[in-house]
């Protein structure tokens, strides 16, 4: 994009049966109709290949994206949505610290719901959060482990965050870590 052309934003989400190619396909027409991809987030969950993309692009550029999403949906399987969302520097606050929450324990349902809750209940919020469940290597018990990004708002401290997951951390027998991403704070 050229420094006098505003940039507008899209974000899309899409899910269908996984396969060879998908990311080829998706980033082909993506690209052909000029969008500009800013942040992705692309997995396989079970069967399924799920992607959230944010694109950037002028607005005849999105307006297209947007509007033959039909044509990608034809050749890629995936059920696509798009929207118009702000660029991330316009959402994100700058009086925020960015920090990396890390959470494992033995699998067990709940553990996502309190360690979301924990934050929510004292105004953080999470930017990303990504789950993966997997077999301890010597004992082959089921475990957790939760990664988030989270900004933390002014007038809330990191002592504040760990002091709330680690209440969570006791009632939930898990072991919780939080960890700025400029420095302490």
């Amino acid at each position: 994009m050229s420094p006098l052309s505003p940039e507008h934003h899209l974000a899309i989400s899409a899910l269908g049966p996984d396969r060879p190619g998908l990311v080829a396909d998706v980033t082909r027409y993506l690209h052909a109709r000029g969008g500009n991809i800013e942040d992705s987030r692309m997995a396989i969950l079970g069967g399924e290949f799920g992607l959230l993309i944010l694109v950037s692009g002028s607005e005849a550029q999105l307006a297209s994206i947007a509007g033959e999403l039909d044509e990608l949906q034809k050749v890629t399987g995936l059920v696509a949505h798009a929207r118009a969302t702000k660029s991330p520097e316009a959402h994100r606050k700058a009086t925020v610290l960015p920090c990396l929450v890390t959470a494992e324990a033995l699998d067990r349902e709940g553990i996502v719901r309190a360690v979301a809750a924990a934050l929510h209940a004292i105004g953080v919020n999470i930017v990303s959060l990504e789950t993966s469940a997997y077999n301890a290597p010597v004992s082959g018990s089921p475990l957790f482990r939760l990664q988030a990004r989270v900004d933390v708002p002014r007038g809330v401290t990191i002592a504040q965050v760990r002091a709330a997951l680690e209440e969570v951390a006791r009632t939930e027998a898990i072991d919780v870590e939080v960890k700025s991403l400029i420095g302490e704070g």
